[in-house]
């Protein structure tokens, strides 16, 4: 009977190995398995870091060059209301001039427009340019003919009639008026 224990004792140890050989080879095989599903996993996790990074910085760009560019339209809408501003802010002190303002805006006038004769209007609500202060202007003769405006003198030559009203003097140049205002209060140009 020893001898039958023995085998079965053989037999029993022989399964045991076989159980521990089968086992450390499972455990090794499961322990490559996880090994590369971590490899891949951390693979994944970096494509998809680098995918949402480059996703992140295009729509960063985008929003940030939206943003700018809807920030520089208000500021230019500033700007413009800025020059508009000054713009009438000017043409309200030139509708207010004294007769001395007058007196300096017809010599400018005469002279650029080298006016030298002809008769002239002055509006039905002129305040401060009167029959004096346009006779100033050598060879310059009242109309007898009434006005048909409210302000400013109108010139009237052989075959030129001429309208001088300070505010409306800004009118004939206003957009070069306007990038000048420009450049002189963006730029610190003239």
């Amino acid at each position: 009977m020893k001898e039958m224990d023995n085998v079965s004792k053989k037999i029993i140890d022989d399964a045991e190995t076989a159980r521990r050989k089968i086992i450390r080879e499972a455990e090794e095989k499961a322990s490559g398995i996880i090994a590369e599903a971590e490899n891949k996993a951390g693979e994944i996790i970096e494509e998809g870091k680098a995918r949402a990074k480059k996703h992140y910085e295009s729509t960063y760009a985008i929003e940030y060059d939206r943003v700018r560019a809807a920030l520089e339209q208000k500021l230019l809408l500033v700007k413009l209301g800025l020059v508009e501003g000054v713009i009438e802010a000017a043409k309200k002190r030139l509708s207010g001039l004294d007769r001395e303002g007058w007196k300096k805006f017809l010599e400018k006038m005469a002279g650029e427009l080298d006016i030298k004769g002809g008769k002239y209007i002055i509006g039905k609500n002129e305040d401060s340019a009167d029959s004096s202060l346009v006779g100033t202007i050598k060879g310059l003769e009242p109309d007898d003919a009434g006005p048909d405006f409210e302000r400013g003198i109108k010139i009237s030559g052989d075959k030129t009639e001429i309208f001088l009203y300070p505010p409306a003097y800004l009118d004939t140049d206003i957009e070069n008026l306007k990038m000048e205002i420009a450049a002189f209060l963006f730029d610190g140009e003239k």
